[in-house]
């Protein structure tokens, strides 16, 4: 069987087109689903990340560190609160990732999806108490109806948007396979 020669990207290119991504999806969210009570429970640079950290570990941890600064300028908490937590959340998802799972099954990345914005509130959270507590910020964390209400549409939300995404990848990449492999 004969195939196309393999289309190679270089990995400047990938990172600049992923953080070109990451930059629009972190726009996007901060300036237009802020603004909307049910669509601002989704968080699409989350769902990104999360995404992309069980396929390029280096990558997400580019777009974790370039969304968390961007989601750091424009949020009340304290600067650095969102960059730490969603490079911990990106080392904790490809830990348990190695560690627990051995292919790409269809409930890999729900389950990643749920570990990953579990992980990303708890984080971001302890990082509010703490500077609340040494009196850096006046911001406390409080943990309310309100908030767990949120945090499971967030859970949901992240998790269809995740299971639609992964849908999305198979489908584009068997129809690529089948445009770019000649038969006999």
């Amino acid at each position: 069987m004969q195939t196309l020669p393999k289309l190679k990207i270089s990995k400047g290119v990938k990172i600049f087109c992923y953080t070109l991504l990451i930059i629009l999806i972190s726009i996007f969210q901060m300036s237009f689903l802020s603004h909307f009570d049910f669509l601002k429970n989704i968080n699409l640079l989350l769902i990104i990340i999360i995404f992309t950290t069980a396929t390029n570990y280096p990558l997400s941890l580019i777009g974790a560190i370039v969304g968390g600064f961007l989601l750091d300028i424009y949020s009340n908490f304290q600067f650095g609160s969102s960059i730490i937590s969603l490079v911990l959340t990106v080392i904790i998802i490809k830990n348990i990732f190695n560690n627990y799972f051995s292919k790409h099954h269809f409930f890999t990345y729900p389950v990643i999806g749920f570990i990953g914005v579990l992980s990303y509130n708890f984080i971001l959270a302890l990082f509010i108490s703490f500077f609340y507590l040494i009196k850096i910020n006046e911001f406390n964390f409080i943990l309310d109806k309100v908030y767990l209400i949120n945090l499971i549409w967030q859970i949901i939300l992240s998790i269809i948007c995740i299971i639609l995404l992964d849908l999305l990848t198979i489908l584009i990449y068997t129809k690529l396979k089948k445009f770019f492999l000649l038969k006999n």
